[in-house]
């Protein structure tokens, strides 16, 4: 994550930016490496039915094969995470994260032709695991400590806050408050996610900017209210 330190007094400040006084983050995607810890689980798990085939008997074209099918896998399955939010969010329910990442898994394992009885309860519960592991990116850390010297930061994310607490610590992060969509009761891009980051900042008009690298964020956060938009192109750029 790499973010030049910007202040209302820098010449090099946007005009746009020189209110900014609060950052708002997305978290996974934008400031952790979901894929890796992800795809590696699946690696670890790979049932050998549902992985094609390789002409070549040579170990090396074997893990090449595996570590195709986890990246595609877990960027399927990220994707049915997202559009089952999105349904959530449409119909303004709400369901708790392991359950919405066991249901996404399931339909990304009959997307792959992975048979119920290749994995064992037991499997399903570690993959679903996974997704509380996820690192940091090698820059996040002193980035966020750089920038928390001139902004407040508010960790804004479709997540469980318990887990992104225990992701925070384990990783370093530093954000002065979190408010994660199990508190306030709704998903991005639903515009009361915006509207509840503003009202806990007592942000006026352009004193906020959303940071995120979800094109689908940006946007929900510059169409509903005055938050000034930032997009970061994160690693791994999802949504």
């Amino acid at each position: 994550m790499s973010v030049p330190l910007m202040t209302a007094n820098d010449a090099s400040t946007p005009a746009e930016l020189r209110s900014v006084k609060a950052l708002a983050f997305d978290i996974i995607g934008t400031c952790t490496d979901w894929h890796s810890v992800v795809s590696a689980c699946l690696r670890t798990h790979a049932p050998g039915s549902s992985i094609p085939s390789t002409s070549s008997p040579s170990a090396s074209d074997t893990a090449s094969t595996v570590d195709t099918w986890a990246s595609d896998f877990a960027h399927n399955w990220r994707s049915s995470f997202f559009n089952f939010l999105f349904d959530l969010s449409e119909r303004q329910q709400m369901m708790s994260g392991a359950d919405v990442y066991r249901i996404t898994l399931k339909q990304t394992m009959e997307k792959f032709q992975v048979g119920e009885d290749e994995w064992s309860e037991e499997v399903i519960n570690d993959l679903v695991k996974s997704w509380e592991t996820a690192s940091a990116w090698n820059d996040t850390a002193p980035g966020l400590r750089l920038l928390r010297k001139k902004f407040i930061l508010l960790g804004l994310t479709n997540g469980v806050t318990i887990v992104t607490i225990n992701t925070n610590r384990r990783t370093g992060m530093e954000f002065d408050a979190i408010l994660n969509s199990d508190i306030i009761g709704a998903y991005k891009p639903n515009p009361k996610i915006y509207q509840t980051a503003l009202k806990a900042l007592a942000a006026g008009d352009g004193e906020v900017a959303m940071v995120a690298a979800h094109a689908y964020d940006l946007e929900a956060a510059k169409k509903w209210y005055v938050i000034i938009t930032a997009h970061m192109c994160s690693h791994l750029s999802d949504g």
